[in-house]
């Protein structure tokens, strides 16, 4: 499989009208992850809506969404054209015959230094019991309260260990880490179907944190895993996309 790094020019207010008339509009405050995963697999079906994904918002700058995908762009630019909503394309900045830009992503091989940047929600699950359908997911920094209940952790030293772990497990040695920002900011999120079926949406407390650094590729073949997967969860939502830049 090819890796490719693809780049949409959405339309914010195209977007912020869809997801009004879809009730996903993000209330002062929230998330907006799970709007804008609504409007890609509206576009472009749930099973090719591209992930991990993130928007990058720049002062003076127009708004830009990067993700990866393992799909042929042109294929995935010609069925959203075939069969999303016209609303829906315009919102994403398909819309009068705009281009997919793309390109693919080469591998890269062990020594290779690389400097990345990457925004997180680090999370941990827990089992009662033993029990995987029991599980809860919590914040990193909650767990390592639980796990110490005599010393209070520092919250940046737990999410950047968090981070360094997941990194680490994905073929590479960090060399540099540090954050670029840390916010609390409730997440959108559909609960498991209730007594009726029906998925409700429920808020789901946490922070999300931006790092930054300098890695080392250690294992190219997990490398690429890495960048494909995302790193932690809610990688659907915008979070976990893991942006290369020259170390």
């Amino acid at each position: 499989m090819t890796l490719h790094l693809i780049r949409l020019d959405p339309n914010p207010h195209a977007a912020a009208r869809w997801f009004a008339a879809e009730k996903l509009l993000p209330r002062t405050g929230e998330d907006d992850g799970y709007a804008w995963h609504a409007l890609l697999s509206a576009v472009f079906g749930k099973a090719n809506a591209p992930k991990p994904f993130r928007l990058v918002a720049r002062r003076g700058r127009a708004l830009q969404l990067l993700a990866y995908t393992g799909r042929d762009p042109a294929a995935l630019r010609q069925a959203a054209l075939d069969f999303a909503d016209p609303v829906a394309l315009a919102a994403v900045g398909l819309g009068d015959g705009a281009t997919l830009a793309a390109k693919p992503l080469l591998s890269f091989a062990p020594g290779r230094r690389l400097g990345f940047s990457l925004r997180v929600r680090p999370t941990v699950r827990t089992d009662r019991d033993g029990e995987r359908a029991k599980s809860a997911e919590i914040d990193a920094y909650v767990a390592a309260m639980r796990a110490t209940p005599d010393a209070l952790p520092d919250r940046k030293a737990v999410y950047a260990d968090w981070t360094r772990a997941r990194l680490e497990a994905g073929g590479t040695s960090v060399l540099d880490l540090r954050f670029d920002g840390l916010d609390q900011i409730p997440v959108l999120r559909k609960s498991g179907a209730g007594s009726d079926g029906v998925r409700r949406a429920t808020l789901v407390q946490g922070h999300a944190a931006s790092l930054a650094g300098l890695l080392e590729v250690t294992d190219a073949g997990a490398f690429a895993a890495l960048l494909a997967r995302g790193v932690g969860r809610h990688r659907a939502f915008g979070y976990g996309m893991l942006l290369l830049s020259p170390p």
